[in-house]
Formats: C-alpha cells, structure tokens, sequence
C-alpha cells in the first residue's frame, strides 16, 4: 500500500515531504478509530439477554435482572446459579479516504477474542425472609483491546530517493461493574430493587509515528511522533427498577443514576520532532523542531449519564414479543486527566463529552414443543460522541444496529443458549475530528473525509445450572 498523491513530474521535496507526512498521519488517523465506549448498547448479559439483545427490561427475572431490572429479581422463584457466558468474537474495523487526490491508503483491522460477560449468583432467601431476594453480579461494561502495526517501505514518491515509515495504534478500554442487588416482592404482581456498584475504569492509549526519507541529492527527512496516556478511575453508581406482571403481560421500568466520582489517576506524554523540512520553499530546510511534555501521577476524572429505560413483554400463544427503549442523558465536556498548568501542553487536552442518546429495540421468542425456543431480535445502537475535536478521550463516533438469533434448550434440569450477533455500522467523517494536526501540516493530505466501517460476529453459548 502506497500513501501519497499523484502530481506531474518531480516536486519539490518539500512538498514531497509534507504531503507524505499528511498521508500517514491520515493513515494513523483512520486505524485509530475503534473505540466502543460511546455505544450504550454495546454488550448485553445473560444467555437470553444476549439473544433477546438486551430487550428484557420489562421481561428479565433471572440473574439477569441484577442489570437489566433489579425489581424483576424480586419475581423470580428460581435461586439459581448464573455464569454467562462462553461467547467468541470476530471483530473488524476499516477505513478508506474518500478524496481522489490521495492515494487509496484502506486500512483494515480483523480481530478474533472473548466477548465480556456477566458473572451472577443468588443468595439465601432465609438472609432477610422470602419476600426478599439478593444477589451478588460481577459485568464487564466496556472492553476493548487493539494494537495495529504497520511497516511501510518506500512510502513516499520521491524518484531516485528511498524512505521507509512504521506506525502503531494501542488502546485499551476497561470498564467492570461490581456489586449486591437487594429486591423485594411487594405483591405476585409487583416487585421493585436497586443494584448499588463499584466501577472501575482503566484506558490506555499509544499513537506512534516516525518516518524516513532520502531523496537522489540525499537530502533527508525524518520526523518522529508519540502520544500516550493512561489513567485509572474508581466510582459508584445504582441502578433502580421496578417490574410489574400479570397474566401474559410483563412491564419494567428502570433508572440508572449517575456516577460518584472517588479517586483516579493517570500519566500522559508527549514527544513531536521534525527534521528537514523545507515548508515555505525556499531552497533552506527550516530549523529543526523537538517538543517534549510529560505528566505523571495526575488526578483522573470520570463521569457518567444518568438513564431511564422502559420495556415489556407480551405473550400471544407460543410466541412472545418484547420491547424495550432506553434514553441516556447528555454529559457535559469534562477533562479526564487534570494536568496542573505547569504541565505545558497536556492543560486540557484529554476531555470527554457525551450527547443524549435514545435506542430502542424488538425482540421475539417462539416456544417449539417444551424444550426447545427459537429467539431473534434487532435494536439500534448510537453513539453518544459528539463529533468535537476538543473532545478526544474517545475517536467512536459511529452507530451501530445489532441483530440477533438463537435457540435455547434444556438438558438434565439445566437449560443451555446456543446463538449469534451481527453488529454492523460506521459514518463519514473529517479526520480532523479524531486529532488536531500540528500547524505545519494543516491541509497537507489529511483535509480529506473517512469512510469508515465496523462489523463484529459474536458466536455464543449460555448456561443455566440449579433450579
């Protein structure tokens, strides 16, 4: 693959330069973009969670409920055990520049691994009477894991000369939620209960680029540039429910509280060099540049929305339809790292902020015979990035639409899910909103849209053991 644009005859190499440079940095750009912690219905839990995609507000009585609806616990009569689940991903990210004037530079991201889960168990009934259920659950609420690396030999269409340039991405993303669910049966009917959690957060994220070049008059060009930064933060939060049934209907009603912020850290870094580069023409390589910043052991900051969510369930013969919609409120900008103004050029510069979303989704499950159910389902999936480059702890800004399908089935006293996800999506966007390009090469190649595509395929296997 060839990053660049095409011209009539030999250029100055300035011009080569700064326009091979534009390149990668597009290039770096488009590989960056894969984050999922703006998509509020990214993962679901329990085996039928997952193939319903989490449209069980109204409808969850198991384990499950812990999250979905933790009044809808206080309704069920089973004390099972939950461990859920073994689910297996493939997950791809592409991005192709859509302006003729830049060489196509399609980069494509395949990778296989585990999808999160939710870990849940009942606790006795005789703890606090028969009319109260409590539960322990352990959910992982956002994951992410990438790492792409890319050599490139002669990337830069200088005739005579040679070059050479490597560029990587690492991010990670984690986000567990631990806590007790405490639910009480008001009446056969009604039933209402809280999860209170401790959440963690861990991100960590690595941007490297560097390049050579030596032109036939072996004149040379190198640059280098690296960007990182980690932090940790710890917070709590509840989730409130309230779940309703009679009959062949079933309705629940959910409120997610925003988080308590405790205590976090973080470091960050950053280092830019550039080395003969001729940027206004004149025939003379402009003076050498080298920045350099660091920060460490920082305060760190976190917040999330608060949400309310609705659904419900209705039975007609074999066949139940569910439906569920979710609205998450707007999160003002806020800095994540809080770098003392001292610290130069970090002041600021790792902020979030989230936008209102709304989704909604159907679900439907279909008995065949009493061991045997048929489920499928479809639900949107957007994103709460607000598309600001002033917003960069986060480079998602796609929504996504997941579809659903599986069968559950019973076997010795414990029931087993066997089924499948296809999540899909993307958007065009500038790569300005991703990163603001140092002065020297504003609108050097990198002023140019991104089409960008996700697709992930998450093969799953539920289990359900006790009664």
């Amino acid at each position: 693959m060839r990053a660049g644009t095409h011209h009539e005859g030999p250029a100055p190499r300035s011009r080569l330069g700064l326009r091979a440079v534009g390149s990668l940095v597009l290039a770096l750009l488009a590989t960056s973009a894969s984050a999922q912690d703006t998509n509020y219905w990214n993962l679901q839990y329990g085996p039928v969670g997952q193939l319903l995609g989490g449209q069980v507000i109204g409808s969850s009585r198991g384990l499950s409920a812990t999250y979905y609806n933790p009044g809808g616990l206080a309704l069920e009569e089973d004390t099972a055990f939950l461990l859920s689940t073994e689910s297996f991903q493939a997950e791809d990210v592409s991005s192709t520049p859509t302006s003729p004037d830049v060489e196509a530079f399609d980069v494509s991201s395949l990778r296989f691994g585990t999808f999160p889960t939710l870990v849940a168990g009942g606790l006795p009934r005789s703890w606090l009477g028969q009319r109260t259920r409590m539960a322990w659950s352990f959910l992982t609420r956002q994951k992410l894991d990438v790492r792409l690396g890319e050599r490139l030999e002669d990337p830069f269409e200088m005739p005579g000369g040679s070059s050479a340039a490597e560029q990587y991405v690492d991010q990670q993303v984690t986000e567990g939620w631990g806590g007790l669910t405490l639910a009480y049966e008001l009446s056969e009917t009604l039933g209402v209960g809280a999860s209170l959690y401790g959440v963690y957060r861990g991100q960590f994220s690595r941007s490297e680029l560097s390049f050579q070049a030596l032109s036939a008059e072996e004149e040379a060009l190198t640059g280098l540039s690296i960007t990182d930064y980690s932090y940790s933060h710890f917070r709590t939060l509840a989730k409130l429910g309230v779940a309703w049934q009679r009959g062949n209907v079933h309705l629940g009603l959910n409120v997610t509280t925003p988080s308590l912020a405790l205590f976090g850290s973080g470091d960050a870094g950053y280092t830019a060099s550039l080395v003969g580069v001729d940027a206004d023409g004149n025939g003379i390589p402009d003076p050498p540049v080298l920045v350099s910043d660091t920060a460490e052991d920082v305060d760190a900051y976190y917040r999330s929305s608060w949400a309310i969510g609705g659904g419900f369930a209705w039975k007609r013969g074999d066949t139940r339809w569910q439906a569920s919609a979710e609205w998450f409120a707007p999160v003002d900008r806020f800095t994540v790292i809080d770098v003392p103004a001292e610290g130069g050029r970090f002041q600021g510069n790792l902020t979030q902020e989230l936008r209102s979303v709304f989704n909604v989704g159907l679900g439907v499950e279909h008995d065949v015979g009493d061991a045997l159910v048929l489920y499928g389902a479809a639900l949107t999936d957007f994103s709460a990035a607000p598309g600001d480059p002033r917003v960069n702890a986060t480079a998602t800004t796609w929504d996504l639409y997941h579809l659903t399908s599986g069968v559950k089935f019973a076997v010795a006293g414990s029931r087993f899910t066997l089924g499948a996800t296809v999540t899909f999506g993307g958007d065009r966007r500038p790569p300005t909103t991703l990163i603001s390009p140092p002065e020297r090469l504003a609108g050097e190649g990198i002023d140019t849209d991104l089409d960008v595509k996700y697709r992930r395929v998450v093969v799953l296997l539920g289990f359900l053991f006790g009664q």
